[in-house]
């Protein structure tokens, strides 16, 4: 069989004798003891397309493996190129979107000529993370999608994490069920295979608890959570085991377990710190001002939240930048800063035009509707809890929901309006008793 190579690329067979010349080998030499001259000539000629056997004894001889010998690939490829890929996200954590974007673009063009999928699908996975913090979730949902087509090659851990990102995206878009679904399968196909990965484990674990909050599912939600505590120890990524401890927080306080909140915050905070992951860090910071407001700690929130919205900015992250707007603007409006708070509100608006985050959407329209109240504007509060509600309800957002209908229920009975306002309580009601959560108010 005569080689024909792709176009562009060097000739197998001129690539060995290149390789044999560069170490001064003849062609005797390199064919002996298996094969002859003649032969290796006809395999270097291109007219003998070399079988595996001979490749694996060609490459042995060129103190190279057959992957290297048959890809062109440089010894050690993997390791460089993937040193790459992690040294790109940190500075894509620092906010150097552009060069990170172009880093990886450049590593999975480079794994894919070297026939590397497990890099390649590492680098895809990161270009989705550049989507990601550019908050544009159709993007970052079809970043992760086509990292998922090369998952068969890559590690549990990494696996994990696009399906982690994938169920991030489900939600933000506004299908719960759609996210929880997706971890549940892979999390069953993971411990199916019989195999121990920690961090894979983990890693989808705490993909769970968010999503699982928001349906008003605690009970759910502290199961996956205490089964990721069950096996924190054995996890071996510092970033995986950060993740964890800042959603569970979320959890923890959700169910009134404030000191176990703060520290988880604290270790989250310490653990993305220590591996320069500055973006994380700050949605820590972010994470720990939402405690402090629900905590009823004003000042110490409106700080911590200010400065993470400061350094989230610097980070490029978009979605960070408006979740920590949001909080800083609710603390405005308890602090009684009525038109700062709806300032912050509002310029957040054009952001979540463009974006499908639900969540995010009917948080502000209901802290906008408590500023309309706190202005003495009911008709305007009462459509703007109405819309929020509905969102809510139709994205089963329960535990937002119940929370919604009774600030709408009681706008409704300070305009009078008995009949409406008890039909909105009853509307939280139901919500509450398809969860298991009270109100988060």
């Amino acid at each position: 069989m005569v080689e024909v190579p792709s176009s562009g690329a060097e000739p197998l067979g001129a690539r060995i004798r290149r390789l044999r010349r560069a170490r001064g080998l003849t062609q005797r030499e390199l064919a002996e003891p298996r094969y002859d001259r003649g032969f290796l000539a006809k395999v270097e000629s291109g007219g003998r397309l070399p079988s595996d056997d001979v490749l694996s004894h060609l490459a042995r001889r060129l103190g190279l493996t057959p992957d290297e010998l048959r890809f062109d690939r440089p010894p050690g490829a993997a390791d460089e190129l993937t040193d790459a890929l992690e040294t790109a996200y940190r500075e894509l954590q620092k906010g150097g979107l552009e060069a990170a974007e172009r880093e990886f673009s450049r590593v999975e063009r480079r794994a894919a000529e070297y026939r590397l999928p497990d890099v390649q699908c590492h680098a895809r996975f990161y270009l989705g993370e550049v989507q990601w913090q550019r908050y544009d979730i159709p993007l970052a949902d079809k970043g992760f999608t086509h990292a998922m087509e090369l998952a068969d090659a890559a590690s549990p851990r990494l696996r994990a994490m696009i399906v982690n990102r994938l169920a991030a995206c489900r939600a933000l878009s506004g299908d719960l069920g759609a996210s929880v679904a997706l971890v549940e399968t892979a999390l069953a196909e993971l411990r199916a295979t019989g195999a121990s990965d920690p961090d894979a484990e983990l890693a989808l674990l705490t993909a769970l608890i968010h999503p699982l909050i928001e349906m008003g599912a605690l009970r759910r939600a502290r199961r996956a959570a205490e089964e990721g505590r069950r096996i924190l120890s054995s996890a071996h990524r510092k970033d995986i085991s950060a993740r964890y401890h800042r959603q569970a927080a979320q959890l923890w306080q959700e169910i009134g377990l404030v000191d176990r909140a703060e520290k988880d915050l604290s270790r989250a905070l310490r653990l993305f710190t220590s591996i320069g992951y500055d973006r994380d860090a700050a949605r820590s910071r972010w994470a720990r001002g939402f405690l402090w407001r629900r905590l009823g700690k004003l000042d110490e929130a409106h700080a911590e939240l200010r400065l993470a919205r400061d350094l989230l900015a610097k980070a490029g992250s978009q979605e960070g930048v408006l979740g920590a707007t949001i909080e800083l603007a609710d603390v405005r409006r308890r602090q009684g800063e009525l038109d700062e708070a709806a300032e912050l509100a509002e310029g957040i608006r054009p952001l979540l035009d463009r974006s499908p985050d639900i969540e995010a959407r009917t948080e502000v329209l209901r802290l906008l509707g408590l500023i309309a109240r706190a202005r003495g504007d009911l008709p305007e509060a009462t459509a703007l809890l109405e819309e929020a509600a509905t969102a809510q309800e139709k994205a089963e957002l329960r535990g937002a929901l119940v929370a919604t209908a009774l600030h709408l229920g009681d706008t409704l009975r300070a305009r009078g309006l008995i009949e409406k306002a008890a039909e909105a309580y009853r509307r939280g009601v139901r919500a509450a008793a398809m969860s298991d959560s009270g109100p988060a108010v």
